[in-house]
């Protein structure tokens, strides 16, 4: 077996499922992939062929976004962090409940001195995105690990005024938005 072949257990991990389920899918689906090697009760399948069929017919239960760039963000008192793993909340319309919008990511631990808290004006510059700044947001910093700790950050929708972006933001940001 090579690294582009899979068994019929490998699939099913894929799958959220186990081994009989998926034999049982080969049995009674004619486009399931053919293999390419292994034996009569332990055949391998080409990962490609096996990915496709299972996307195919909904049935990879979740494939995980792909890896975000950083965000910087940049304080009132002039402290310059990079944030890990950025992630913005915004409410959906409509929703009563939820009247604020969230800013979230990972930062190293020993750059959390110089942070304002409990509230804090910030610029938040986030690869792809135009930038922005939020006044008096509530801060929030959690422990993660010894080396890096979670960041957030909590407002009401006014607070979140696009900003003017820089050059060095403007290189990432896709041609739609500058």
């Amino acid at each position: 077996m090579t690294d582009t072949e899979v068994t019929l257990s490998t699939i099913g991990r894929m799958a959220g499922v186990g081994r009989a389920c998926v034999a049982n899918w080969r049995r009674t689906h004619d486009d399931f992939p053919e293999p390419v090697g292994g034996t009569a009760t332990s055949p391998t399948f080409r990962y490609a062929a096996a990915k496709n069929w299972l996307r195919a017919h909904d049935k990879l239960p979740y494939e995980p976004p792909a890896p975000r760039e950083p965000a910087t963000l940049v304080f009132d008192g002039g402290q310059t962090i990079t944030v890990y793993a950025p992630d913005l909340r915004v409410p959906s319309p409509g929703n009563r409940y939820d009247r604020y919008e969230e800013f979230g990511g990972y930062i190293v631990a020993d750059d959390r001195d110089g942070i304002p808290w409990p509230r804090a004006t910030v610029r938040i510059d986030v690869p792809g995105q135009t930038p922005y700044t939020v006044t008096d947001a509530n801060v929030d910093i959690s422990y993660a690990t010894r080396s890096m700790q979670y960041l957030s950050m909590i407002w009401s929708p006014e607070r979140r005024q696009l900003a003017a972006p820089t050059p060095a933001s403007a290189r990432t940001q896709p041609k739609e938005e500058r």
